[in-house]
């Protein structure tokens, strides 16, 4: 059996899947560059927001996957007509623009990093999927008197809800001590 080898091009998905029925998309209306650590909020808690935005401005986005990343940069694309792009376009910046800064900062024990963290990175990408916020942990060699900063960054209900859940893990590991 001869096997083809099949071409992923630069964005990372498969360009030749064998399907010769698929029509093919056209091309997209608006390109942003977005921030790889700003991308969850775009999407939302399970997807959410952007499935809300597609719906509002009936356009399709499509955010390239975070191993394409070019200096922590992914490619956004709004597929649709050029007036539909357009407010999706706008949409999406002012989420990006409401989260310029930090939205909260709070301290917690270094050796609660792992907790938050998770293996591989898994209960912090959980929390940032289920909040909808970027969530960024100082390493442990920048911590200061035992404690590291965290940054939550998103709406101000967003970061709470963060906020909570990370107590949350903290104390329900005091109880287990």
């Amino acid at each position: 059996a001869v096997v083809s080898s099949q071409s992923t091009g630069s964005s990372g998905i498969n360009a030749e899947y064998g399907n010769k029925d698929k029509i093919e998309k056209p091309p997209p209306s608006e390109v942003m560059d977005v921030s790889i650590d700003l991308t969850r909020r775009i999407i939302g808690p399970m997807g959410a927001t952007v499935r809300d935005i597609q719906e509002r401005t009936n356009t399709e986005i499509e955010i390239a996957r975070r191993s394409t990343a070019v200096n922590g940069i992914v490619r956004l694309s709004i597929t649709g007509d050029a007036k539909d792009a357009a407010a999706a376009k706008r949409i999406i910046q002012d989420i990006l623009d409401e989260g310029d800064a930090p939205s909260l900062v709070m301290m917690i024990e270094e050796r609660f990093c792992g907790l938050i963290i998770g293996g591989r990175g898994s209960k912090i990408r959980q929390l940032q999927d289920s909040t909808g916020t970027a969530i960024k942990i100082d390493k442990k060699s920048e911590a200061k008197d035992g404690k590291v900063q965290v940054v939550i960054s998103g709406s101000e209900s967003q970061c709470a809800a963060a906020q909570h859940e990370i107590n949350a893990i903290i104390a329900e590991s005091q109880d287990e001590l």
